[in-house]
């Protein structure tokens, strides 16, 4: 039991840090999701990620992704997305 609750620990620690370097990465970019979405690494933000990965400049379309709760605040959404990532970034971004 000692056992796995340490590979636990071990494990939630590694997640919260892929999450932070996650964010830093975007806000790198001047791109505030996490200010507007309640959970920027949920689904629909995922896919908003997954779009600026590709290439996707066009803030009202990525807001378009957004569900439930969060679509009363498209536009403070596109406004948050509004943002440049680099090459790298992107790159990064993606792995």
């Amino acid at each position: 039991m000692r056992e796995l609750t340490r590979d636990r620990q071990s494990l939630v620690k590694e997640q919260a840090a892929v999450a932070n370097r996650v964010q830093k990465v975007i806000e790198s970019g001047t791109i505030k999701l996490g200010q507007v979405a309640s959970d920027a690494l949920g689904a629909r933000g995922r896919a908003m990620r997954w779009a600026l990965v590709h290439g996707e400049t066009d803030t009202e379309r990525m807001a378009e992704l957004a569900r439930g709760r969060m679509t009363a605040k498209k536009p403070e959404l596109q406004r948050a997305l509004e943002g440049r990532l680099t090459n790298a970034q992107r790159w990064v971004l993606g792995e």
